[in-house]
């Protein structure tokens, strides 16, 4: 569409129109379903700049009167349809190089073209070119089709990466002409979004992208947020957290470099304040006070309340950590809101997941979906008093298992003083890196919150002073040098070392850095410095060996005079040694004895065997005394090794001499002896032991007091034994029985488990560890006494009439159950009882008229398609005889007419009647007298019968104009078929699929041998769209937007073909009216739609007909004037369009219509003016297809009714 001098292009959504000048037509527009006849334009404008040049400031101006001239031209009332054209954006080009597709990218223009859910397709194959047409899909939801529409991309839109669209193809920058970068510019803000929270805070945000241009052609991106947000709200609660997730807004500095910002506890971006455990925004948790406890009783079969929780309580948490067996429960004001029934609740949260203070109650199970923890969380401050209670299923006689395990904490707000100590920080302790600071107490006025005299505080003790860590900023990376280590040498002159490293703190944490990092900073410590130069002193070596292995001796001594150091020493022969030289002889201890009379001790020299034996007397209390020699031997100083006698000064070598030495007491140790045998074999158990202090003395044990052993610790009386697993096994717990009296089953709770010592106590296990174990039964009997005796109902007898209030007489009788069955007993068991009503009152239908029918005749043709009838009749409530149909007429009254199918037929079928006699011909006008009726056509009786309503549907197909062959020119209305179009047959075979209005149909393609490249293609109608394909058609699906789908396919060789497979589903969204109708089948009657009461059907009804695909549809009927308003007003209407053509005629005021389609379907519509005026009755039939019949629509009407 073009205006003016062909300078602008008008892209619309109904226009179909999707970019700026490609000189192509629009497509017809398609009406808007919202308002009825009142079509709405809505226009994308882009001025050329050629336009810009010749009326630059008034270029606004003249755009808009030239819309507004266009504009009044549709307005006109030949039309049929009133249009109305929305300006949505005007976008004047001022310089001659700008490229529209960086302001209007493929979403974009997508959204022009086909509607605002229209998005642009995604190809997975990158050798096809995207720019050469637009794709687009029209349902989001649906990615497997894609509509295309012969135009290509507007320049400039992106097509991958760093890739634009130029004059139809994808090109980069390097095959585009030279041309300058273009960077981005953000659009203006966008409207602010819906607060995320109706109270209690929330957050509202806005965004502007970056397409006013888009960058393109290495140009710079857009600099800056895309997103703003700001709280809202924020009465009741003054922040917008919840627990520790507060609200979230990103903002993008740039698309490359994303970050995200929080809101605080106070409600200002970046705050990084949160409540603390008192629910205080940035507190330090000092004005609450923690609480804690635990239970672990309760009573069986009841819920018992162990915790009351009152008002302004924060941090709630409780725990029940065994609740295979108890349940936790809570109660606010008398009504449950977490179980209350006797079982376990499902996770549940009290009373929405957007409060605040709400309450969450979760139950987490284990692998074998038994519960296995409870917790209940209450952030708060509560408002009101909660009841937290047990239930335990089992009372104390079945042990610890069954007890409930309960442990919670809360916060209690303590007490406002006036004055209160409040923490003073003082300076840090360092100017970079960790330090410390030290928070002192001062007294506080809290209400005006200033210091005030420490004595009004005197009441409360001041708390100490504390140190805490501070970080006023990070300190430059610096050399960190260990300390020397020991020094090599003592005397002599030695070295020692330490280690060094580059570091950076980060915190309280010194991070090692590359010494390069150091290096520029300051030079490297050393790492290697003298130590000990002093010269070593001179002295005596003396090695020493005990003659007694244990006990006391005297040693001998070898003493050498050496030069002293920490290395290896040199003898010296004369001079530095002083002349206090050790002993020869010193007394030695080496271990003690053990237990004997004496000891033998042996040295070199004596008898003539080389051994000198001295006795021992033996000595109270264990005691051993023997001799210690002390000789000296030549050693080597550096090996410490004994050498020969001549290396050293023989002359200087001291004598050998012995000592007297004593060896040391025995230790005392605790001796236990177990006094009883393991009580278990498995699970561990503990035996009493009998504990005593001994020591050895002579070989034997003597005992002596607990004290002796001091200070080694005492074994306790017990000792564990047997501390191997137990075997598992399968255990159970009894639940509830089935009934109280009378014989009942019990369930087993069965679980694995495994004995765990000798209190009767286990362990649960997983279900898998007791698999391939023999199980329990699941029940087992319980409640085996009888059950008193009550009278019961036996049977019960017919109902005394057949419609409305009648009696029936029922049997009574005494009974008792026992062991599961019920036992008749004496009447005079229940005597004491009140005994049923013997006849009560029923209703077996209500008295009403309603429509008989009688059965189906046979099918009205040997083969083909045909019709059945059946006879209907109004009936009275007594059923007595039939009824004039005026008292039924309150009643849906039933379909007399459907299809049938015979079979097919081995020859040709004949067509549809001809237009009866009574009908005018096409191009003749019908004139009738105001409130005649019409003078229907006669030529077969079935004309007169009344069409499907509208939902009704013949069962089979309905139409079959021609067998060549017969699966071509079918109409097809069940749910799902199949609908084999190959072998051979004529070259142009189309068939039809009706459907319920609110269903869509889904068709896939089983199979296709089409040939492409010889021109044959399959065909899809669905409403004023052709779809055309024939790649790739095997296993592809389509689904259509409206009820009705035909199907062309065209061949230009005998054989092959395609087979097709069809379903009906419901659709995702309504395109039809709620008092609309939908009438299928070859002929039907018409009448004008009722409308609901509530008015909702403001823009009109319509009557949509569809016949088999090759025929055409003749329409009589007559519309007369109801009396109830202005007779012939503009509002007061009828049109009737032929889907195929768009022609579409208008009849209005009183008087008899015919109209002839040019193709298989029609659509009457019916203003809200002529409903509440006039009635519409007639009927519909099929006419033969003519050749000529595409030419052009042959219309007749009464004077008066206009063509468009």
């Amino acid at each position: 569409m073009r205006v003016g001098n062909s300078h602008f292009c008008f892209p619309s959504r109904l226009l179909g129109t999707p970019g700026c000048p490609t000189g192509r037509p629009s497509p017809r527009p398609r009406k808007h379903d919202a308002e009825g006849s009142v079509l709405h334009l809505e226009l994308l404008v882009a001025v050329g700049p050629d336009v810009y040049q010749a009326h630059e400031e008034d270029t606004e101006r003249y755009v808009l009167t030239n819309l507004n001239m266009g504009s009044e031209l549709l307005r006109d009332p030949s039309l049929g349809a009133q249009f109305r054209v929305h300006l949505v954006k005007m976008i004047i080009l001022t310089q001659p190089a700008a490229h529209p597709g960086l302001y209007y990218g493929a979403d974009e223009q997508c959204r022009v073209a086909f509607g605002p859910p229209a998005v642009a397709c995604t190809f997975a194959r990158e050798d096809l070119d995207m720019c050469q047409a637009l794709s687009c899909h029209t349902n989001p939801l649906d990615q497997s089709s894609c509509s295309r529409l012969l135009v290509p991309l507007l320049d400039g839109t992106e097509c991958g990466l760093e890739k634009w669209c130029s004059k139809g193809h994808c090109r980069s920058l390097a095959e585009l002409t030279p041309m300058g970068a273009v960077h981005g510019h953000w659009s203006g803000w966008g409207p602010p979004s819906p607060c995320s929270r109706s109270c209690g805070g929330g957050v509202v945000t806005r965004r502007r992208q970056c397409n006013n241009p888009r960058p393109a052609f290495g140009g710079r991106a857009c600099v800056g947020a895309d997103l703003q947000a700001e709280m809202c709200n924020t009465q009741g609660s003054p922040w917008v957290s919840v627990g520790q997730h507060p609200p979230v807004a990103r903002a993008r500095a740039s698309p490359a470099r994303p970050s995200v910002q929080t809101f605080g506890c106070d409600g200002k971006m970046d705050s990084q304040l949160v409540p603390d455990a008192c629910q205080v925004c940035g507190g330090d948790n000092s004005t609450c006070s923690p609480q804690n406890g635990s239970f672990s009783g309760g009573r069986a079969r009841e819920y018992v309340t162990f915790l009351t929780l009152g008002p302004n309580l924060t941090g709630v948490y409780i725990a029940n950590h065994r609740p295979l067996f108890t349940h936790l429960a809570v109660r606010i004001r008398g009504r449950y809101i977490v179980a209350g029934n006797s079982s376990i609740s499902a996770s549940t949260t009290h009373p929405s997941l957007l409060e605040d203070r709400r309450v969450q109650y979760r139950v987490t199970l284990t692998e074998d979906r038994l519960p296995r923890l409870e917790e209940i969380r209450i952030r708060g401050p509560t408002q009101e008093d909660m009841e937290i209670q047990v239930y335990r299923r089992y009372g104390e006689e079945y042990g610890d298992l069954t007890q409930p395990d309960i442990t919670f904490t809360y916060f209690r707000p303590k007490r406002r003083q006036p004055w209160a100590w409040a923490a003073m920080r003082g300076s840090c302790s360092v100017s970079c890196g960790a330090g410390l600071r030290w928070v002192t107490y001062s007294c506080l006025d809290q209400a005006g919150n200033q210091q005030v005299e420490a004595a009004l505080c005197g009441g409360d003790l001041r708390p100490e002073a504390w140190p805490e860590s501070c970080n006023p900023q990070p300190c430059p990376p610096h050399w960190a040098a260990g300390d020397f280590g020991p020094c090599s040498v003592s005397c002599g002159g030695g070295l020692q070392e330490r280690a060094w490293r580059c570091v950076e703190a980060q915190g309280a944490v010194l991070r090692t850095l590359p010494p390069a990092r150091c290096a520029a900073l300051a030079p490297r410590p050393a790492e290697v410095d003298t130590c000990n130069p002093q010269p070593c002193p001179t002295g005596w070596e003396v090695s020493d060996a005990c003659s007694l292995a244990c006990g006391a001796d005297l040693a001998t001594q070898n003493v050498t005079c050496v030069q002293g150091a920490d290395g290896p020493k040199a003898p010296m022969t004369a001079g530095p040694c002083s002349t206090d030289k050790p002993p020869a002889l010193e007394p030695c201890t080496e271990t003690a004895c053990p237990p004997g009379g004496g000891h033998v001790s042996e040295h070199e020299g004596g008898s003539e065997n080389g051994e000198d034996r001295f006795p021992v007397a033996s000595q109270p209390e264990g005691e051993d005394v023997g001799l210690m020699e002390l000789r000296f031997v030549c050693v080597d100083s550096g090996l410490r090794t004994p050498v020969q006698e001549e290396l050293c000064d023989v002359a200087s070598k001291p004598e050998n001499r012995r000592e007297v030495c004593r060896a040391a007491l025995c230790p005392a140790w605790w001796e236990t002896r177990a006094l009883a045998s393991c009580p278990v074999t498995c699970g561990g158990g503990r035996v009493p032991l009998a504990v005593r202090c001994v020591r050895m003395d002579h070989g034997r044990t003597v005992p002596l007091p607990h004290s002796k052993c001091w200070p080694a610790p005492r074994p306790g009386p017990l000792e564990d034994c047997s501390p191997e697993p137990c075997p598992a096994r399968w255990r159970y717990k009894l639940a509830a029985c089935s009934v109280s009296c009378g014989g009942g089953v019990v369930r087993r709770i069965l679980y694995c488990a495994r004995a765990r010592g000798e209190d009767k106590d286990e362990e649960i296990l997983p279900d898998a560890q007791c698999r391939g174990l023999p199980r329990p039964r699941q029940q087992e009997p319980c409640s085996l006494e009888p059950c008193p005796p009550r009278w019961k109902v036996t049977s019960l007898g017919p109902c005394s009439a057949s419609c409305g209030l009648g009696t029936a007489t029922r049997s009574v009788t005494c009974m008792r159950l026992h062991q599961g069955q019920d036992t008749e007993v004496d009447g005079a068991a229940c005597a004491a009882l009140a005994r049923p009503r013997a006849s009560i009152p029923c209703i077996v239908a209500d008295c009403t008229y309603r429509w008989h029918v009688s059965t189906w005749t046979q099918c009205s043709v040997s083969c083909g398609d045909g019709i059945q009838r059946r006879r209907d009749t109004c009936l009275g409530p007594q059923a007595q005889g039939p009824m004039p149909a005026d008292f039924c007429q309150h009643l849906p009254k039933p379909s007399t007419v459907q299809s049938c199918w015979a079979g097919p037929c081995t020859g040709q079928a004949t067509l549809s009647p001809a237009p009866p006699e009574e009908a005018p011909a096409p191009g003749q006008t019908t004139a009738a007298a105001a409130g005649a009726a019409p003078e229907w056509p006669q030529r077969r009786a079935g004309l007169l019968s009344p069409a499907p309503g509208p939902q009704e549907r013949p069962a089979e197909s309905s139409y079959v104009p021609s067998c060549f062959p017969c699966v071509c020119s079918r109409q097809h209305l069940e749910p799902t078929g199949t609908i084999d179009m190959r072998g051979p047959g004529r070259a142009d075979c189309a068939v039809a699929i009706g459907r319920p209005l609110g269903e869509v149909v889904a068709l896939q393609v089983l199979e296709s041998s089409l040939n492409c490249s010889a021109g044959e293609m399959l065909l899809l109608w669905g409403r004023l769209m052709w779809r055309k394909t024939c790649r790739k058609l095997s296993g592809s699906t389509f689904l259509s937007k409206a009820n009705t789908l035909v199907v062309r396919q065209r061949r230009v060789r005998s054989g092959g073909g395609v087979l097709l497979r069809y379903s009906s589903r419901p659709a995702p969204g309504t395109f039809h009216r709620e008092c609309d109708v939908q009438l299928f089948g070859p002929r039907g009657k018409i009448e004008s739609p009722s409308m609901s009461a509530d008015g909702r059907d403001a823009a009109g009804c319509r009557i949509f007909i569809d016949v088999a695909p090759t025929a055409r549809i003749a329409i009589h009927a007559l519309a007369t004037h109801t009396d109830t308003g202005p007779e012939g007003t503009d509002a007061s209407y009828i049109l009737i369009r032929d889907l195929h053509s768009l022609r579409t005629a208008t009849f209005r005021r009183q008087q008899a219509l015919y109209w002839e389609s040019e193709g298989s379907q029609a659509e009457m519509e019916f203003s809200q003016g002529f409903l509440e005026t006039h009635s519409l009755r007639g009927q519909y039939w099929t006419l033969r297809w003519s050749a000529g019949a595409g030419q052009g629509p042959a219309l007749a009407s009464s004077p008066g009714a206009s063509l468009s």
